[in-house]
């Protein structure tokens, strides 16, 4: 990167000053705000409609949350259940395997 002088930097900021000054702003008609203004409203109407959802998102988190607690004390109960007698459990589940019948009659 080159250096530049007190001068030369002073030269430049003076000629970006006026470029600044000198810019037009954009040509937009009242149609365009009109349109511009539309969007933002019909953007609000439907973030309207999304935010009547909610209640079923709630219900969905809440229904998740019973799920896992089922779970875990399901999960729970086996563990309990389980250290008691290992080997009966296990024969009990290897017969029914064992005899290829349908589990649920």
């Amino acid at each position: 990167m080159t250096r530049l002088s007190d001068q030369d930097l002073n030269k430049l900021e003076r000629a970006l000053a006026e470029a600044h000054r000198s810019r037009q702003e954009p040509a937009l008609g009242e149609d365009w705000a009109q349109h511009v203004m539309r969007d933002i409203r019909q953007g609000a109407a439907g973030h309207r409609q999304m935010l009547q959802f909610t209640g079923i998102d709630l219900l969905v988190w809440r229904a998740a949350a019973v799920a896992a607690v089922l779970a875990m004390s399901f999960a729970g109960s086996v563990l309990v259940h389980t250290g008691q007698d290992t080997v009966e459990l296990a024969s009990l589940l290897s017969d029914a395997f064992e005899a290829g019948g349908p589990l649920i009659e």
